[in-house]
């Protein structure tokens, strides 16, 4: 993606880090020149179409299709939400916490909100276990002690909001089958940065947004 005017004079200012540059997107990305297109034709099209029914799920429709296609899934897998925050908060409210399988287990890569949401649980019966962060990474160790035959749920974050730490996603996915648990993936700060295939990695349900790396704006994911 060409940088913005800003980015080249900034670089100028700081010509010691044009080589190294930590890339780290805390909130959100530039819009890239693609998206800032779309939104013009959009709000070209609201004066020329208006709202036709069929125009806009066609186009709701494309959108689905491509993120399918991002991560090698099929487009009928794919849900449309306004943030990642309702598309976990959706899936969690399909849970029922009242049998043996009680416990949600959160890596402490977590970020908040997951935590949150899976907090808010309790008050349906779930129990929250939190892996813990050893130095800057968690090791699969722990997740062996965390999953069990009672867990309903692990959430994982692909890549750690605070450290950049990887997760061994494959490996812990695989754990947690053989205990009957499914996963959540968390690869909003993944996606755009790494190739990643739905299928390879055998995840349950990924949630991602397009704020950041996809350099998109928020308000989908």
């Amino acid at each position: 993606m060409p940088l913005l005017p800003a980015a080249d004079h900034w670089r100028s200012q700081f010509p010691i880090f044009q080589h190294k540059i930590y890339i780290n997107s805390c909130s959100q990305g530039a819009l890239a020149h693609e998206v800032r297109e779309a939104y013009s034709a959009y709000l070209a099209d609201w004066d020329a179409k208006g709202s036709p029914w069929e125009y806009w799920v066609e186009r709701g429709e494309a959108a689905r299709g491509a993120f399918a296609r991002l991560i090698n899934a099929s487009a009928d897998e794919v849900a449309v939400m306004t943030s990642v925050s309702a598309g976990v908060s959706a899936l969690a409210s399909c849970f029922d916490f009242r049998g043996r399988r009680s416990k949600i287990v959160v890596a402490d890569f977590a970020f908040p909100t997951v935590g949150q949401i899976a907090h808010a649980q309790e008050l349906r019966g779930a129990r929250i276990a939190h892996v813990p962060v050893v130095g800057a990474t968690i090791p699969y160790e722990a997740f062996e002690r965390a999953i069990d035959d009672e867990t309903a749920l692990v959430a994982l974050s692909h890549v750690s909001f605070r450290t950049g730490a990887r997760q061994d996603v494959a490996a812990i996915t695989h754990l947690a089958h053989r205990h009957g648990a499914p996963v959540l993936l968390d690869s909003y700060q993944a996606l755009g940065t790494l190739s990643i295939d739905v299928r390879q990695l055998g995840v349950d349900f990924l949630v991602g947004g397009t704020l950041k790396y996809l350099l998109s704006s928020a308000g989908l994911a």
